[in-house]
């Protein structure tokens, strides 16, 4: 299954990254948000676990307009839920679910992230921030 490299989550990894400066991340969320095509979403249980090891990733993340924080709300909250429920971490199952092919992503969006085999058989694209 392919996904479109039009849209991108960032996990907790990659938002502790992008924290410690990755240049990769950096200059990703650097683009102009009025001329870029590319979409670039944080879960909020992303940003609530990297900001829970590093406190200024909250304050990064909010400074940031590239950046578009994905709020849990019911049917996340119950996708999200299920998830955790098969034994994935809750710090990856926002992301998971963020990720996943829906109606406005049909092709589902990339996953970002420094460990890409905690998303094996969760049904998300991932790619690699070293």
């Amino acid at each position: 299954m392919t996904r479109s490299a039009d849209a991108v989550v960032l996990d907790h990894t990659a938002l502790l990254a992008l924290g410690s400066g990755n240049r990769m991340l950096s200059g990703l969320v650097a683009a102009e948000p009025r001329r870029s095509t590319r979409h670039v979403y944080v879960p909020a249980l992303c940003l609530a676990a990297a900001t829970a090891e590093r406190p200024a990733v909250g304050e990064r993340v909010g400074m940031l307009p590239a950046l578009e924080v994905v709020e849990l709300g019911f049917a996340g909250a119950v996708m999200v839920g299920r998830t955790v429920a098969t034994g994935t971490d809750w710090k990856v199952a926002h992301a998971a679910v963020v990720g996943r092919p829906d109606p406005e992503w049909p092709d589902g969006r990339l996953v970002l992230t420094t460990n890409p085999q905690v998303y094996a058989g969760l049904g998300v694209a991932t790619a690699r921030v070293a």
